[in-house]
């Protein structure tokens, strides 16, 4: 185990690589970063393909890594490149793309394990990708619709309560400040002819008693926390309202449990997080799973070892 070396594509400080790589260092296992924000400013990399495939080396601030010595790699939002001030748009433009195909064809066609594969993560991301899997995974989950028709956009919220959604983009800019999109009632008076510019996702508002984010990796790990808020935003939205918020260890239903595998194997994912809205009658219902969604507050907060259920996939050791 201790001749292992999991590559770490991250930001430097972003907490949930923190925690897996010291998780990793606690096995004996070395964790080697490479921030993709300091290429080429404090970084270079020189790679020659031979029969097998690509092998070469990465340096950076923190030292050198072969990628011959690589076993896995942990995959967390990996930062823009950071080129020279002295370039021209068109030149930025054309390093950022040669140095996003270069490295990301050189590390994806490495014979490692991934937590989680950046080509399974991409397909991941989308919703209704990820609510088509859900239901035939065996999830509960909201009545939703995906329309830029008024009409049908009313009609859907006639039949019930309803709320709106964003499929992909959750934060907005608006009059030079960053707006987080959130998990918004709606009523049938208020959808107009603005639905027309683009799809909209409407989902019945399941009356929840709290959320749960639960953690689940492709090595049978399984760890998941109720949130609750006392407040109707934050039941609504958590997001909305995080100093209300308190958290618990929570058990997880095996219907619920079996679902969470099939549908890390559907999608080829390593790593999923989980968010499901439970209800009165203990109904887990599905809301989505967000590949890069954050985890290591939860850990903070109860104590849940999840840093050592990602180390333990990316080591191959099943739970």
């Amino acid at each position: 185990m201790s001749e292992q070396t999991v590559l770490m594509l991250a930001e430097k400080d972003d907490a949930e690589a923190v925690y897996v790589s010291n998780a990793l260092d606690r096995r004996g296992v070395r964790g080697a970063w490479f921030d993709t924000a300091s290429f080429p400013r404090d970084a270079d990399a020189s790679f020659r393909v031979r029969e097998g495939g690509w092998s070469g080396e990465i340096t950076t601030a923190g030292g050198s890594l072969r990628l011959e010595d690589i076993s896995a790699v942990y995959y967390r939002q990996p930062q823009p490149f950071t080129f020279p001030d002295t370039l021209s748009e068109p030149e930025r433009r054309f390093a950022t793309v040669e140095a996003r195909f270069g490295f990301g064809g050189v590390f994806m066609s490495l014979p490692v394990r991934w937590v989680s594969h950046p080509g399974r993560l991409a397909d991941a991301e989308y919703r209704p990708l990820q609510m088509a899997t859900a239901t035939r995974c065996g999830f509960s989950v909201p009545m939703s619709l995906l329309t830029n028709r008024p009409d049908d956009a009313r009609d859907f919220a006639r039949a019930g309560r309803a709320v709106y959604k964003a499929t992909m983009h959750k934060l907005i800019s608006e009059d030079n400040h960053v707006k987080l999109i959130y998990t918004t009632p709606v009523a049938p008076s208020a959808i107009d002819e603005r639905v027309t510019t683009t799809l909209h996702l409407f989902q019945s508002n399941i009356p929840k008693v709290h959320d749960v984010r639960l953690i689940a990796t492709g090595g049978e790990h399984m760890h998941a926390v109720a949130i609750h808020s006392d407040t109707e935003a934050g039941r609504q939205d958590f997001r909305a309202a995080y100093d209300t918020l308190t958290y618990k260890n929570t058990s997880v239903p095996p219907d619920v449990a079996r679902a969470c595998h099939g549908y890390l194997r559907a999608l080829g994912l390593g790593l999923g997080v989980f968010d499901f809205a439970v209800t009165g009658d203990g109904t887990w219902w599905f809301l989505e799973c967000g590949p890069g969604s954050q985890w290591a507050w939860l850990q903070e907060e109860t104590g849940a070892p999840i840093a050592d259920a990602i180390a333990d996939t990316l080591m191959g050791v099943d739970a």
